[in-house]
């Protein structure tokens, strides 16, 4: 090999070595952004009982096997912005059913517990009637739509 031979190879992949990263980096997203269908914002309100459902989660569950699904969880006023793989991104476009489920931890006297410290010493307790923690039951369903704004109509829950 001649002496101008191994700077001349390492001129020459300083050269290649950008196109050819470039070329692998064509923004498309990685393999799990790459092939997600486009999803549109969706915000909405619980209410039960007349008063505004604070820290409910609300699933969304597409009726096309298609669409993916969604959830959101309510501020202090009960309002929600749907998301499907990144906060806030909203929903698939179509037809979904609804869940809606707020539940926390108590003990046996029903105080509020926040941390476990015994197995089997606390209970779940739901502020939700249950058929509403189940899509077939509860009633609910919305439609996304990517023409209009999907502002839903507050999910009314009565006990």
């Amino acid at each position: 090999m001649s002496k101008f031979a191994i700077p001349r190879l390492a001129g020459l992949l300083m050269l290649v070595a950008p196109l050819a990263w470039s070329v692998g980096c064509d923004g498309g997203g990685d393999r799990w952004t790459r092939d997600r269908p486009p999803v549109y914002p969706v915000s909405g309100q619980v209410i039960l009982n007349g008063k505004p459902l604070e820290q409910a989660t609300v699933t969304f569950q597409p009726t096309d096997p298609k669409g993916k699904a969604g959830s959101a969880v309510t501020d202090a006023e009960g309002r929600f912005e749907a998301m499907t793989f990144d906060a806030g991104d909203g929903l698939t476009e179509g037809s979904h059913r609804v869940a809606v489920k707020k539940t926390v931890m108590v003990d046996s006297s029903g105080n509020v517990v926040s941390e476990i410290r015994e197995p089997g010493s606390v209970t779940e307790k739901s502020f939700v009637p249950a058929k509403y923690s189940d899509f077939e039951k509860s009633g609910l369903e919305i439609t996304v739509s990517s023409a209009e704004d999907n502002e839903l109509a507050p999910f009314e829950i009565t006990e």
